[in-house]
Protein backbone atom coordinates (compact mmCIF):
# COMPACT_ATOMS: atom_id res chain seq x y z
CA UNK A 1 0.00 0.00 0.00
CA UNK A 2 1.19 3.48 -0.82
CA UNK A 3 2.37 5.37 2.32
CA UNK A 4 0.32 8.41 1.32
CA UNK A 5 -2.85 6.32 1.41
CA UNK A 6 -2.03 4.64 4.75
CA UNK A 7 -2.40 7.89 6.66
CA UNK A 8 -5.89 8.72 5.38
CA UNK A 9 -7.89 6.67 7.97
CA UNK A 10 -6.20 8.71 10.72
CA UNK A 11 -8.10 11.82 9.58
CA UNK A 12 -11.61 12.18 11.03
CA UNK A 13 -12.95 14.17 8.07
CA UNK A 14 -11.80 11.41 5.71
CA UNK A 15 -13.56 8.77 7.83
CA UNK A 16 -16.76 10.84 7.77
CA UNK A 17 -16.44 11.21 4.01
CA UNK A 18 -15.85 7.46 3.53
CA UNK A 19 -18.90 6.68 5.67
CA UNK A 20 -20.97 8.84 3.31
CA UNK A 21 -19.43 7.11 0.27
CA UNK A 22 -20.09 3.63 1.63
CA UNK A 23 -23.69 4.48 2.55
CA UNK A 24 -24.27 6.07 -0.88
CA UNK A 25 -25.10 9.47 0.57
CA UNK A 26 -25.42 11.97 -2.25
CA UNK A 27 -24.76 14.62 -3.31
CA UNK A 28 -21.37 15.28 -1.77
CA UNK A 29 -19.05 18.18 -2.36
CA UNK A 30 -15.38 18.46 -1.53
CA UNK A 31 -13.74 21.84 -1.84
CA UNK A 32 -10.48 23.56 -1.02
CA UNK A 33 -8.23 20.73 -2.21
CA UNK A 34 -5.06 21.37 -4.16
CA UNK A 35 -4.57 19.47 -7.44
CA UNK A 36 -2.42 16.90 -5.67
CA UNK A 37 -4.94 16.70 -2.82
CA UNK A 38 -7.70 15.94 -5.36
CA UNK A 39 -5.68 13.07 -6.85
CA UNK A 40 -4.87 11.72 -3.40
CA UNK A 41 -8.56 11.90 -2.43
CA UNK A 42 -9.72 10.25 -5.67
CA UNK A 43 -7.44 7.29 -5.26
CA UNK A 44 -8.06 6.97 -1.51
CA UNK A 45 -11.80 6.88 -2.25
CA UNK A 46 -11.27 4.04 -4.70
CA UNK A 47 -8.87 2.19 -2.39
CA UNK A 48 -10.94 2.36 0.80
CA UNK A 49 -14.41 2.01 -0.72
CA UNK A 50 -13.36 -0.82 -3.05
CA UNK A 51 -15.97 0.53 -5.46
CA UNK A 52 -15.33 1.62 -9.03
CA UNK A 53 -15.30 5.39 -9.38
CA UNK A 54 -16.03 7.75 -12.22
CA UNK A 55 -14.34 11.13 -12.26
CA UNK A 56 -16.08 13.78 -14.36
CA UNK A 57 -14.15 16.96 -15.06
CA UNK A 58 -14.73 20.11 -17.08
CA UNK A 59 -12.42 19.50 -20.06
CA UNK A 60 -10.15 17.02 -21.82
CA UNK A 61 -6.91 18.64 -20.65
CA UNK A 62 -7.95 18.35 -17.01
CA UNK A 63 -9.07 14.73 -17.55
CA UNK A 64 -5.71 13.79 -19.11
CA UNK A 65 -3.88 15.53 -16.24
CA UNK A 66 -5.91 13.56 -13.68
CA UNK A 67 -5.09 10.31 -15.51
CA UNK A 68 -1.37 11.14 -15.60
CA UNK A 69 -1.34 11.97 -11.88
CA UNK A 70 -3.52 8.98 -10.87
CA UNK A 71 -1.07 6.63 -12.59
CA UNK A 72 1.27 7.33 -9.66
CA UNK A 73 -1.10 5.14 -7.61
CA UNK A 74 -2.56 2.79 -10.23
CA UNK A 75 -1.84 2.00 -13.88
CA UNK A 76 -5.30 0.76 -14.88
CA UNK A 77 -7.28 3.93 -15.50
CA UNK A 78 -9.82 4.23 -18.30
CA UNK A 79 -10.47 7.41 -20.26
CA UNK A 80 -13.94 7.78 -21.78
CA UNK A 81 -13.60 10.32 -24.61
CA UNK A 82 -16.33 12.48 -26.08
CA UNK A 83 -17.83 11.55 -29.40
CA UNK A 84 -16.86 13.90 -32.18
CA UNK A 85 -19.78 15.76 -33.72
CA UNK A 86 -19.20 16.22 -37.43
CA UNK A 87 -20.73 19.04 -39.44
CA UNK A 88 -20.58 17.14 -42.73
CA UNK A 89 -21.91 13.65 -43.44
CA UNK A 90 -19.07 12.74 -45.79
CA UNK A 91 -16.16 14.11 -43.83
CA UNK A 92 -13.38 11.60 -43.23
CA UNK A 93 -13.21 10.76 -39.56
CA UNK A 94 -11.14 8.53 -37.36
CA UNK A 95 -12.93 5.64 -35.67
CA UNK A 96 -10.36 5.53 -32.85
CA UNK A 97 -12.50 7.49 -30.37
CA UNK A 98 -15.55 5.35 -31.13
CA UNK A 99 -13.51 2.20 -30.47
CA UNK A 100 -12.08 3.76 -27.28
CA UNK A 101 -15.60 4.52 -26.04
CA UNK A 102 -16.77 0.97 -26.75
CA UNK A 103 -13.66 -0.50 -25.08
CA UNK A 104 -14.34 1.51 -21.90
CA UNK A 105 -18.01 0.52 -21.93
CA UNK A 106 -16.91 -3.12 -22.22
CA UNK A 107 -14.56 -2.68 -19.24
CA UNK A 108 -17.44 -1.24 -17.22
CA UNK A 109 -19.85 -3.98 -18.36
CA UNK A 110 -17.35 -6.71 -17.41
CA UNK A 111 -16.67 -5.00 -14.04
CA UNK A 112 -12.98 -4.54 -14.90
CA UNK A 113 -12.93 -0.75 -14.77
CA UNK A 114 -11.89 0.55 -11.37
CA UNK A 115 -11.33 4.22 -12.28
CA UNK A 116 -12.94 5.94 -15.27
CA UNK A 117 -12.10 9.55 -16.09
CA UNK A 118 -14.25 11.56 -18.48
CA UNK A 119 -15.46 15.06 -19.25
CA UNK A 120 -18.87 16.57 -18.62
CA UNK A 121 -19.34 16.81 -22.40
CA UNK A 122 -18.66 13.09 -22.92
CA UNK A 123 -20.91 12.13 -20.01
CA UNK A 124 -23.79 14.18 -21.38
CA UNK A 125 -23.69 12.80 -24.92
CA UNK A 126 -26.65 10.62 -25.73
CA UNK A 127 -25.96 6.90 -26.06
CA UNK A 128 -27.93 3.76 -26.76
CA UNK A 129 -29.03 1.71 -23.76
CA UNK A 130 -26.88 -1.05 -22.31
CA UNK A 131 -29.41 -3.65 -23.47
CA UNK A 132 -29.31 -2.35 -27.04
CA UNK A 133 -25.52 -2.21 -27.05
CA UNK A 134 -25.03 -5.78 -25.88
CA UNK A 135 -28.09 -7.37 -27.50
CA UNK A 136 -26.24 -8.81 -30.50
CA UNK A 137 -22.82 -9.52 -29.02
CA UNK A 138 -21.36 -12.75 -30.36
CA UNK A 139 -18.34 -14.56 -28.99
CA UNK A 140 -16.38 -16.10 -31.87
CA UNK A 141 -13.24 -18.08 -31.14
CA UNK A 142 -10.83 -20.01 -33.32
CA UNK A 143 -12.26 -23.47 -33.91
CA UNK A 144 -15.90 -22.47 -33.27
CA UNK A 145 -18.49 -23.58 -35.81
CA UNK A 146 -21.37 -21.29 -36.68
CA UNK A 147 -23.96 -21.51 -39.43
CA UNK A 148 -23.27 -18.93 -42.12
CA UNK A 149 -26.99 -18.11 -42.37
CA UNK A 150 -27.13 -17.36 -38.60
CA UNK A 151 -24.04 -15.15 -38.81
CA UNK A 152 -25.46 -13.24 -41.80
CA UNK A 153 -28.79 -12.75 -40.03
CA UNK A 154 -27.17 -11.38 -36.89
CA UNK A 155 -24.89 -9.06 -38.85
CA UNK A 156 -27.83 -7.74 -40.87
CA UNK A 157 -29.76 -7.02 -37.64
CA UNK A 158 -26.83 -4.89 -36.44
CA UNK A 159 -27.37 -2.51 -39.36
CA UNK A 160 -31.07 -1.96 -38.58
Amino acid sequence: MNPLIKTMPNVKKFNDYMFDVKTNKTPMMLSGLTDIGKIHMMYATRFYSEKPICIVTYNELQAKKFIKDLRFFEEKIEYFPKREILTFDYMAESKDELFERIAVLNQIQNKKASIVVTTIEAAMQKMITKDQLYQYVMQLKTGDTIKLSELKERLVRLRL
